[in-house]
C-alpha cells in the first residue's frame, strides 16, 4: 500500500506540473488579454469535475472571483491519480473542510460523517509546528495547507513538488494560488512557491496525504 499511495502521488504531482506548463492564470473579470478564455475554459473544466459546476455563473468561470478552487485544482490532480471523485465536492472546497477530512471529523459545512477505518489504512495528517518536524516524510503528491494561522485550518490549498528539511521548506504547486508560472513570471493560477514552517506571511500548517482506502484502484 505505501509503494501504491507513492506512485499514486508522484502521478498527481505529474498531473500538477502538466498543467503548470500550460502557463494557466487566473485572469480578472471582463479580462482583454487574448489567452483570457483559454484560461478561464481550463478553471471552468477543475471546477466542474468537483462538483462544483452550479457555483459558475451561466456555467462557466469568468475570472478572478468565487469559487475558490486552490483545494478543486488538488483534488483534481489526485482524482487523475485515482483518488475517488465522491470525496471531491463535500471535502476538496475548502481548507476547513479538507482538513476535517484529513483529520476524520464530521464536516463543518454539511455535517457529512467522515468514519476512521478500523484497519491501519489511514490518511496521514501533520500538524506542522514552529521548530518541530513533520511527524511522516513529506514525498511528492502530498497536500500541503499553508495561511497565516487565521482562521486556523488554513487560507491555502497547495500540493509538495519537494520537501527541503534544511530549510524547513515545500516547494509547492498550486492552483488559485500566487506564485510563478513556467516563464518565471509573478501570477495568480497555477503557479509554483515555497512555504516555510517556521517563518512567512502564510506558512506551511498542516501536511496531509490520502489513504490507499481512498483510490479507486491503482492505475497500470
Amino acid at each position: 500500500m505505501t509503494d501504491a499511495l507513492k506512485l499514486a502521488g508522484q502521478r498527481a504531482l505529474a498531473a500538477a506540473r502538466r498543467d503548470w506548463n500550460l502557463d494557466i492564470f487566473d485572469p480578472p473579470r471582463a479580462s482583454k488579454h487574448p489567452r483570457a478564455s483559454e484560461c478561464c475554459d481550463y478553471i471552468t473544466g477543475v471546477i466542474q469535475r468537483n462538483g462544483w459546476g452550479f457555483a459558475l455563473p451561466r456555467g462557466r468561470y469568468v475570472g478572478n472571483g468565487p469559487p475558490q478552487w486552490c483545494g478543486m485544482a488538488a483534488g483534481d490532480w489526485w482524482r487523475e491519480a485515482g483518488l475517488d471523485p465522491r470525496w471531491l465536492a463535500g471535502w476538496f472546497a475548502s481548507s476547513l473542510r479538507l482538513h476535517a477530512w484529513a483529520e476524520y471529523e464530521t464536516n463543518p459545512v454539511n455535517g457529512a460523517k467522515n468514519p476512521r477505518p478500523t484497519n491501519d489504512d489511514l490518511r496521514l495528517c501533520s500538524h506542522l509546528t514552529h521548530g518541530a518536524s513533520p511527524s511522516f516524510e513529506p514525498q511528492e503528491g502530498d497536500i500541503l495547507i499553508v495561511g497565516d494561522g487565521t482562521p486556523k485550518d488554513g487560507d491555502h490549498i497547495t500540493m509538495v513538488a519537494a520537501w527541503h528539511p534544511e530549510r524547513r521548506s515545500f516547494t509547492t504547486i498550486s492552483g488559485n494560488g500566487g506564485g510563478y508560472g513556467p516563464r518565471g513570471d509573478s501570477r495568480q493560477g497555477v503557479s509554483v512557491r515555497e512555504y516555510f514552517i517556521d517563518r512567512g506571511a502564510f506558512r506551511a500548517m498542516f501536511l496531509m496525504r490520502p489513504a490507499f482506502g481512498d483510490l479507486l484502484a491503482e492505475r497500470p
